[in-house]
């Protein structure tokens, strides 16, 4: 098991899920209605320091771990009532954008870091 999940690394490479990850719109629409801060966008640092975090071995295995606990978690066992499929759904939503969040952020900072190296002389 490589994760705190026996089957969730087979499921999809965290490549393939930053490529997949919605926008920044896409998220806030994700987190709506709830009350929370306006602004998803962690900034272009941020962003970058995420990137080149991504890619060091180090930096690797924990967005790993983190995509095994929100992005690839599988939906929670619930009971028979619906009030407890609508909380399970709820919690899994929350837990799925904050993974999306950080892919999406990595995603931006190879942009950056591209869109940086290609002007630099």
């Amino acid at each position: 098991m490589s994760g705190p999940f026996a089957f969730s690394r087979p499921m999809m490479a965290v490549d393939q899920l930053m490529a997949a990850t919605p926008t920044w719109e896409g998220l806030n629409q994700a987190m709506f209605p709830a009350k929370v801060a306006d602004n998803f966008d962690p900034g272009d640092d941020m962003k970058q320091v995420l990137f080149h975090f991504y890619n060091t071995a180090e930096g690797r295995r924990i967005i790993e771990w983190f995509a095994d606990l929100t992005v690839r978690a599988p939906f929670p066992h619930v009971g028979s009532m619906k009030e407890s499929a609508a909380l399970a759904a709820a919690k899994h939503e929350a837990r799925t954008a904050v993974g999306y969040a950080m892919l999406r952020a990595i995603a931006e900072g190879e942009e950056l870091w591209k869109a940086a190296r290609s002007q630099d002389p």
